[in-house]
């Protein structure tokens, strides 16, 4: 059975609960990976999702995302005024943070200002990573369960 809104809505209390304590779990890892600083992940993330697309993302296995990080990326680019259009935070705070990712090492800028998720980030965050994956698992068990019981 294909997993819908309608579904989810049906039935609510069936996944609702997984959905709460996965999403803290994996907030909590996030916030102590990212030195209690979501809007510092939520910047990284806005500017990895521009170098991998879902497009070139679906052929990927997860080896290789973590091993070749040019691989399937097209490395779009992607400026501060562009992340806090996206993200909705104020320009200012993107920049302090995109320099707060630069020292870390996970962000690289080129002469454009136009910036890039570096390998060091892949392979400093896979904890992040991993609990992103958990947290899709636990929801995908909890709809199959859901399913199953309907299919029962």
């Amino acid at each position: 059975m294909p997993f819908s809104y309608e579904k989810i809505t049906t039935h609510f209390g069936h996944i609702f609960p997984t959905h709460v304590e996965e999403l803290c779990e994996l907030l909590i890892i996030l916030r102590k990976q990212f030195f209690g600083d979501l809007d510092l992940m939520l910047i990284l993330a806005i500017i990895g999702s521009r170098a991998l697309p879902a497009r070139h993302a679906k052929a990927m296995t997860y080896d290789e995302f973590l091993t070749n990080n040019d691989k399937n990326r097209t490395n779009q680019p992607i400026n501060i005024q562009s992340v806090a259009e996206c993200s909705g935070i104020a320009r200012e705070t993107v920049r302090r943070k995109v320099n707060k990712l630069e020292e870390l090492g996970y962000v690289t800028r080129n002469d454009q200002g136009m910036l890039k998720v570096t390998a060091k980030a892949t392979t400093e965050l896979t904890a992040s990573t991993e609990a992103s994956m958990q947290y899709l698992v636990a929801l995908g068990a909890s709809s199959t369960a859901f399913n199953k019981e309907i299919l029962d």
